[in-house]
């Protein structure tokens, strides 16, 4: 059997279960996949290590690379072109996939599935004992709050971790100014965005998110936080849909055990990440790289990729009718989404920036959360002079 050193950052144990279907996958076809996982939501560890064994010239066969870091990779000479009649097809996919995956109208990596980034995920059991409504929106939130509290119940599940509260700002941010001012900010930095009053109010809006939180939110991990909302410690959980993978590998029911909303003011909007491999061109070994493209692009694959994963696939052409409500949700409004402008690249989760301009992102929104002596305003001004020096 060949072998492939596949390089990525899936290491909770509903990223591992997904992990698990592509392996059988691709076992199946004679090529075995051999494991190196990068402990790290959002993949900055694991771009760490891939950046040190790229320059040590021991490149994985195969990694988990996404958003504007696989136009970055290939523009350096380090992907290898993907030659294959699927990739070439490109109405198999999205405009917004066939734009992420293509440099100069060759396909550089592979497309595997969708994720949906503005979810609430609720306990159903701790609304109804309480005889609380489920919040669709934000004040509806917060003024539940006191009653959960009352019962010991945490009203809002995080981790106080970068790319959390980034995760937690840009849905903000997009709740409350939608998806069109969400891209002039963030992607085309216009001056008029970068200084509209929406962002003092999206931070004001995370500084009040943050009280109905607990203490130990140091450290903690997105999947500890989805925990404590499976156990009934915790109401709901704001996080993409990795969290119905993380459900799902524990044996939660959806519409039982869990339900999930959209963030408030977001229904008809869907900031996105999308799942993607490459191949590099160091890799001595070029044989399996026509069977792991055929096993990824496979429609069964992906649907059942999505099915432990939590997304939607990346292909247009895979039904999602055995899929659950929530998936069903995300795959009609990506749909319908893409055709009106309701799409939104996520920050957090390296859709739509380059890494320095990531870093730099995370570092003001982070701060802001740790430390209640910066304004606001203050916090405003001083993303709006990063963002612009990094255009």
């Amino acid at each position: 059997m060949q072998s492939l050193e596949v390089l990525h950052w899936w290491t909770s144990s509903g990223e591992q279960q997904s992990a698990t279907v592509l392996k059988q996958r691709l076992a199946e076809r004679n090529l075995l996949w051999v494991d190196y996982p990068v402990r790290g939501g959002g993949g900055d560890s694991a771009m760490a290590v891939l950046k040190a064994r790229v320059i040590d010239g021991s490149p994985p066969g195969a990694a988990q690379i996404i958003g504007p870091d696989i136009q970055h990779w290939a523009q350096l000479g380090f992907l290898s072109p993907l030659h294959h009649a699927q990739l070439d097809d490109t109405s198999l996919f999205y405009p917004v996939v066939n734009e992420l995956i293509r440099v100069q109208g060759q396909a550089v990596a592979i497309p595997l599935s969708i994720h949906r980034i503005n979810w609430m995920w609720l306990n159903p059991s701790v609304f109804e004992q309480l005889d609380i409504p489920l919040p669709t929106t934000w004040s509806q939130l917060e003024s539940s709050a006191p009653v959960l509290r009352a019962a010991g119940i945490i009203p809002l599940a995080h981790g106080n971790e970068p790319w959390q509260n980034a995760t937690l700002f840009e849905i903000v941010l997009l709740s409350q100014s939608g998806a069109s001012f969400y891209r002039q900010f963030f992607i085309d930095r216009d001056e008029s965005a970068l200084t509209d009053p929406a962002i003092v109010a999206a931070f004001e809006q995370l500084r009040t998110l943050k009280t109905l939180m607990d203490p130990h939110i140091n450290q903690r991990e997105w999947q500890q936080a989805s925990r404590l909302v499976a156990d009934g410690e915790a109401a709901v959980q704001i996080m993409g849909d990795w969290v119905k993978g993380e459900f799902s590998a524990w044996g939660l029911v959806p519409g039982e055990d869990y339900l999930c909303l959209p963030v408030p003011g977001t229904n008809e909007q869907h900031l996105y990440s999308i799942d993607t491999f490459v191949m590099f061109l160091d890799e001595p070994n070029a044989v399996p790289m026509p069977t792991f493209i055929d096993t990824l692009l496979s429609p069964d694959l992906q649907r059942d990729f999505s099915l432990a994963k939590g997304t939607i696939p990346a292909r247009k052409d895979v039904p999602v009718t055995t899929f659950d409500d929530c998936s069903r949700a995300s795959h009609h409004v990506f749909g319908q989404a893409s055709q009106s402008g309701m799409l939104a690249p996520s920050i957090a989760h390296s859709m739509a920036m380059s890494p320095e301009s990531e870093d730099a992102v995370f570092e003001i929104v982070h701060r802001f959360f740790n430390d209640e002596r910066m304004t606001p305003e203050l916090a405003a001004i001083q993303l709006a002079q990063t963002l612009r020096a990094l255009k």
